[in-house]
């Protein structure tokens, strides 16, 4: 069973730091002022949670929509092959046909949302991306329970290294994904308690279901498939057994679900380059996780996540910030390891990684509200404010709609392109260039 009396003692509101109780099937804050679910017998304890569960469902309604997409043009293309070619294609839609079972069984507990159609998800999809999709990362499914051994054991050694010398006590680890690493360390170590957290439902459930004891049959797809009979590869991956101390949780590593300092050990594997705070930022909120003298351990890349160049730091930068926000590097290594090498895929890459044990030697203050967004989205009552961004993304739009009702069937670039030109006070020439590049542009992403 993974949510105890244990686990909840280390729990808290992300929104209010304070204790989370077990009341009718679901954890709240003294009074009810704060609830979240316990979806699968795993507490969803992210700020807002109804919201989230939602964003989550809708996602896996887009999903559900571009798969059987896909599956209705496999389905036609299915009917003028032949060969050797209809072969790949048939396995390819069984494939996409079981693929889609297996997700909506699996993320049945999270469903709680409808979505528009697929083009209207797409279009706000694309306008406003979050951080993480359905299948974000879903490689790293396999990786950890098919074909990865190489990999992990690496991954694990590393890691250890700088474990080894004492015990983790309390071991937290964030954005433990499809749980491999979280595991081994758990069974290596014996530590006080384990607990892994991610917040994307497909790889938690995934390995929920594992956790359970019962076999996962689910369907690879090679991005580039080093032979036809590879484009999708069925995977029957066993059960585990569910270790005694070992607790899997929702949560946001942004934003701490926890009682402050509650861990020895906090570790963040592939985590620091990803998340979407600035890294001073999220430095912050990790101090939050241990007491002065606790451990932190990281390993991944540095290729970081940010749309400045400001915040895409250098590892002399790490330092000083991990320094400037209450830590102390005391270990540092770097080493050149595989990536998702899978035996199914053409390619992979070679990743430069970085390993490193820091020692909290400081408390700082928490965020207040770690993704600074501004109240109008946090209270969706209040009016959207007018700013230059707002007005110069609708004159941008406007010109996008405004060229696409055009298009009729009868009417050819160079009439749009006049009567655009006159519209706005444009040049002939140039309104033709511009138009040209835009229908360009739509024809190559159409495919």
């Amino acid at each position: 069973m993974n949510l105890t009396a244990s686990l909840c003692e280390l729990l808290a509101c992300p929104l209010t730091g304070k204790p989370l109780q077990l009341v009718g099937g679901q954890l709240q804050v003294d009074g009810a002022a704060q609830r979240y679910p316990v979806i699968n017998d795993i507490p969803w304890v992210l700020p807002n949670p109804d919201h989230s569960l939602l964003d989550w469902g809708a996602k896996l309604n887009h999903f559900n929509q571009v798969l059987l997409s896909e599956i209705s043009a496999l389905e036609a293309e299915c009917q003028k092959a032949q060969g050797p070619t209809l072969d790949r294609l048939e396995r390819l839609l069984a494939a996409k046909k079981r693929f889609l079972r297996c997700v909506g069984e699996l993320l049945l507990p999270v469903v709680s949302a409808r979505v528009a159609q697929k083009p209207v998800y797409d279009a706000l999809r694309d306008r406003a991306p979050s951080t993480q999709n359905l299948l974000s990362y879903e490689a790293n499914l396999y990786r950890d329970w098919v074909w990865g051994e190489r990999e992990n054991a690496l991954t694990k050694d590393l890691v250890l290294a700088h474990l080894q010398p004492q015990s983790p006590g309390n071991l937290l680890v964030l954005g433990a994904g499809a749980g491999r690493l979280a595991l081994d360390l758990h069974c290596e170590l014996e530590p006080d308690t384990t607990v892994a957290t991610d917040i994307n439902p497909l790889l938690m459930m995934c390995f929920k279901h594992l956790l359970d004891g019962k076999e996962l049959r689910i369907d690879e797809f090679p991005l580039n498939p080093r032979a036809s009979e590879f484009v999708a590869v069925e995977h029957l991956i066993k059960g585990l057994q569910w270790p005694q101390k070992f607790h899997l949780l929702f949560s946001d590593a942004t934003n701490p679900a926890f009682q402050p300092e509650a861990f020895n050990t906090v570790l963040t594997p592939w985590l620091i380059d990803i998340q979407p705070l600035a890294f001073g930022r999220f430095l912050r909120q990790l101090n939050q996780y241990l007491p002065e003298g606790g451990q932190w351990i990281n390993f991944g890349s540095l290729v970081f996540n940010q749309k400045r160049d400001l915040h895409c730091y250098s590892i002399e930068e790490v330092k000083q910030l991990a320094e400037a926000h209450g830590f102390n590097i005391l270990e540092l290594k770097t080493h050149e390891i595989p990536y998702l090498k899978s035996p199914y895929n053409a390619g992979y890459r070679m990743e430069h990684v970085w390993t490193w044990r820091a020692q909290k030697v400081a408390a700082v203050k928490p965020l207040h509200n770690p993704q600074a967004m501004p109240n109008w989205i946090l209270d969706i009552q209040q009016a959207v404010p007018k700013t230059q961004y707002f007005r110069n993304f609708s004159i941008t739009h406007r010109v996008y709609a405004q060229l696409a009702g055009e298009v009729d069937g009868r009417t050819s670039i160079a009439k749009i392109a006049k009567k655009m030109a006159k519209q706005n006070n444009m040049d002939v020439k140039e309104s033709e260039v511009l138009v040209k590049n835009f229908f360009s542009d739509i024809f190559l992403q159409s495919g």
